[in-house]
């Protein structure tokens, strides 16, 4: 069995954030996953805890997604950081800031699924 560093869930849609997680249980079995709703609640998970996988909303209350990019790549600057936003034109942006992928919203959870597994140890 493999294990897992803990993951990081950063939404402030509470079903968006919910399909994330049990899509997480089921690849990656195991893991200990931090949900959180908002960015600051993100930052301050991150000061505590070294996480082996982010998956951060660009736009949050509290702290956007590119703060929580910059915050995880900051702690440790090899963790993989997926941002995801309904606003396209960030994509380049995100990317350039050091995001490992952006994930256009809406996503299906098969386009989800598919990035995790090439993420996922």
């Amino acid at each position: 069995m493999t294990t897992h560093p803990p993951i990081l869930v950063a939404d402030d849609d509470d079903v968006i954030r919910q399909v994330v997680v049990q899509l997480l249980r089921r690849l990656a079995p195991g893991a200990q996953i931090v949900a959180v709703a908002d960015g600051a609640q993100a930052l301050a998970a991150i000061q505590h805890t070294r996480f082996g996988l982010v998956i951060t909303d660009y736009h949050m209350p509290g702290a956007s997604g590119l703060d929580v990019l910059l915050a995880a790549r900051a702690r440790d600057p090899a963790v993989p950081v997926i941002v995801a936003s309904a606003q396209h034109y960030l994509e380049p942006s995100v990317l350039a800031a050091g995001a490992t992928a952006f994930l256009p919203k809406p996503f299906t959870v098969e386009q989800l699924s598919a990035l995790l597994r090439q993420l996922l140890p």
